[in-house]
C-alpha cells in the first residue's frame, strides 16, 4: 500500500503555518490574547488531540457545558487524546500564567468545568475500558461516559457502581464520590477505586492507592475534581453481579405523602434490605404530575419483590416496570421506560440545582407540603428526586475517604429549569421555596457531586471542617507552595486545577475545586 500522509498531521501543519504568519486574534467576549503566535503554533504542533481557539467554527459547541445557564469563554480548549497532551498542556498553562479547567463530560452542576480566559483541559476523547479478570479489576480512562464503561462490563458478569444519567463520565464522578442505583448494595463509586493514575502540575505522573501515595489516595475519593492533579486513569475493584431485578411503581397524588413519608422510614438506614436501591421521582410527563419510585434488587425477583410488597400496599400503587437483565440493560431500560426521558430539551433550556442531605425524620405532614409546592412548579421541566442512603454506603468507614456522608436518610435534589432571567427568578422562588420546608431535617451538607456556587460555607457543606483541614494539607504536599520571590510567582502562574468561586481552596494558593460531576 502506498505511504500517504495523515491527514490529521496535514491539518495540524497548516494550522501552524497560519499561527507562523499572523500574530495576533481576536479574542472573545471578556478575553484578552495572552498567547504568541509562536505559542499557539507550538500549542499545536505538540499535541496529538485537537486545539480549539475562540475563531474556530466549532468554538461556541466546544466552550458549552451540559447546561447552559454556564456562558464561559476559554482562551483555549485542548482535547486531550493521550497522556503526553494532558502534561504538554499543563506545561504551557504555567509557562503563560493561564488558569486551567478540567473538564471530562461537562455535567459540574455550577459550570466549573470551563472558565473565561484560560484553558479547558478536555479529557472527553481519552476513553477506554480494560477488564483484568483475574485480579478482578478494571481499568478505565477518564473521559469514558457510563454507556461505554457499562456496555464494557455488559454481559461479563462483573459490575462497578456507575450513575444513572450514560453521558456523565469516570474522572468527575469517582473524584465526586459518585452515587447509583446498586451504591446501597456496593457503596459509594469511590469505595471500590483501586487505585488512581494522575498527572501533578509539577509535570510528573503518580500512581495513588493503599500504599503509595495513600493521602493523595484518600483526598481523590470525594475531594472533587481537578484539586490534585489530573486523573489520566481509575482502576476499580469489580464485583460479581450477572443480574438484577428492576421495578418501578407509581401512585397517586392522594398517597405520594404517605408513600414518601415510609419510604424515609423503612428504606433508607433501616428496613430494607441492602440489595434494594431506587430513586423517587416527582416529575412531570405530558404535563402530568407523576408519583414514581423506580429502582433495582441486586438480587433474585422473589426477593426483590417481597422487599418492595409494603409500597405495593398502598392504595393506588402500579407495579410498572418488572423486569430481570443485566445492570446496564436495567440502566438503559429506565432511560425510556415507563416514562421516556426527553431526548432533546428545547433549545437554551437552563437548570438550576439545589440539594442537601435529609438525616431527620419528615413528617407526612410536611411531605405534603412539598409535594403541594411542587405542584407550583413554574413549568414542566421540573423535578424532585430522592437518592437513599444506607446500607453499604453507611458501613464504609467516614474518615477512609474525603467523601463524608455517610449517616444520612436520603439526599434531596430540586431542579428546576428556565428560559430566560424573568423565568429563572421565579424558578429560583420556587426552589427557595422547597428546601425552606426541607432545611429544618438536613444536617447542613450537600453532596459535592451537586456543587453550588451559592454555598456560604462550601467547606463545611462538602466535606466538615476536619476533612477539610486534611484536603487542604494533601493539596499543599502534592502542589507545594514555595518561598523564594521568584518561586512564589511561578507557583501562581500553575495550572489553577479549578474552575470558579464556590468550592473555594484546598490548597494554600487559593487553588479551587472543580466539584463537579464530570
Amino acid at each position: 500500500m502506498a505511504h500517504r500522509k495523515s491527514p490529521t498531521r496535514a491539518a495540524k501543519q497548516r494550522r501552524i503555518a497560519h499561527f507562523l504568519a499572523q500574530a495576533l486574534h481576536a479574542a472573545a467576549p471578556g478575553q484578552s490574547a495572552t498567547l504568541t503566535g509562536v505559542q499557539k503554533a507550538d500549542l499545536e504542533a505538540r499535541t496529538v488531540g485537537r486545539v480549539v481557539f475562540p475563531w474556530d467554527a466549532d468554538y461556541d459547541a466546544d466552550r458549552q457545558e451540559t447546561n447552559p445557564a454556564f456562558q464561559y469563554y476559554p482562551l483555549v480548549i485542548v482535547y486531550c487524546a493521550c497522556e503526553t497532551d494532558v502534561l504538554v498542556r499543563m506545561g504551557v498553562a504555567q509557562d503563560a500564567c493561564l488558569a486551567v479547567s478540567v473538564r471530562s463530560g461537562g455535567h459540574s452542576t455550577a459550570g466549573y468545568s470551563v472558565n473565561t480566559g484560560g484553558m479547558v483541559i478536555d479529557l472527553s476523547e481519552m476513553k477506554g475500558v480494560v477488564l483484568d479478570e483475574d485480579r478482578a479489576l478494571v481499568h478505565v480512562l477518564p473521559g469514558t461516559p457510563f454507556e461505554v464503561f457499562n456496555g464494557a462490563l455488559n454481559g461479563t458478569g462483573w459490575h462497578v457502581p456507575t450513575g444513572a444519567c450514560g453521558s456523565v463520565c469516570v474522572a468527575g464522578f469517582v473524584q465526586g464520590g459518585g452515587y447509583g442505583y446498586t451504591s446501597r448494595t456496593y457503596g459509594i463509586q469511590s469505595d471500590k477505586a483501586a487505585a488512581f493514575r494522575v498527572a501533578l502540575a509539577s509535570g510528573t505522573v503518580v500512581t495513588a492507592n493503599e500504599r503509595e501515595n495513600a493521602d493523595l489516595f484518600w483526598a481523590l475519593r470525594g475531594g472533587t475534581g481537578g484539586n490534585f492533579g489530573v486523573v489520566l486513569q481509575v482502576s476499580y475493584h469489580m464485583v460479581r453481579l450477572p443480574s438484577v431485578w428492576g421495578w418501578s411503581i407509581t401512585w397517586q397524588a392522594e398517597q405520594a405523602a404517605q408513600v414518601l413519608a415510609l419510604l424515609q422510614k423503612d428504606y433508607t438506614r433501616q428496613g430494607a434490605p441492602e440489595q434494594l436501591g431506587y430513586m423517587m421521582n416527582l416529575g412531570y410527563y405530558n404535563g402530568q404530575v407523576v408519583y414514581m419510585v423506580q429502582g433495582m434488587y441486586c438480587g433474585p425477583r422473589d426477593e426483590g419483590y417481597a422487599a418492595i410488597e409494603p409500597l405495593l400496599q398502598i392504595p393506588g400503587a402500579q407495579l410498572v416496570v418488572d423486569k430481570v437483565g443485566t445492570y446496564p440493560e436495567l440502566n438503559n431500560y429506565f432511560e425510556d421506560h415507563p416514562y421516556p426521558l426527553p431526548q432533546d430539551l428545547p433549545d437554551g433550556i437552563c437548570e438550576t440545582k439545589a440539594s442537601g442531605y435529609i438525616d431527620k425524620p419528615i413528617p407526612q405532614a410536611v411531605w405534603q407540603q412539598v409535594i403541594d409546592q411542587f405542584h407550583q412548579a413554574v413549568n414542566p421541566w421540573s423535578m424532585v428526586y430522592t437518592e437513599p442512603y444506607g446500607g453499604a454506603i453507611a458501613r464504609y468507614p467516614v474518615e477512609g475517604s474525603a467523601f463524608v456522608h455517610r449517616h444520612v436518610d436520603m439526599d434531596i435534589v430540586i431542579d428546576g429549569c428556565w428560559r430566560d432571567e424573568g423565568e429563572r427568578v421565579k424558578v429560583q422562588a420556587w426552589i427557595d421555596g422547597l428546601y425552606d420546608l426541607l432545611r429544618p431535617y438536613m444536617n447542613g451538607h450537600v453532596y459535592q457531586n451537586y456543587p453550588d456556587r451559592t454555598l456560604k460555607d462550601f467547606a463545611n457543606a462538602y466535606w466538615g471542617d476536619a476533612t477539610y483541614r486534611r484536603l487542604r494539607e494533601v493539596k499543599t504536599k502534592y502542589d507545594p507552595p514555595t518561598s523564594s520571590a521568584t518561586s512564589r510567582a511561578l507557583h501562581r502562574c500553575k495550572p489553577r486545577l479549578r474552575a470558579g468561586r464556590g468550592a473555594e481552596p484546598c490548597g494554600a494558593q487559593g487553588t479551587q475545586a472543580e466539584a463537579g460531576t464530570a
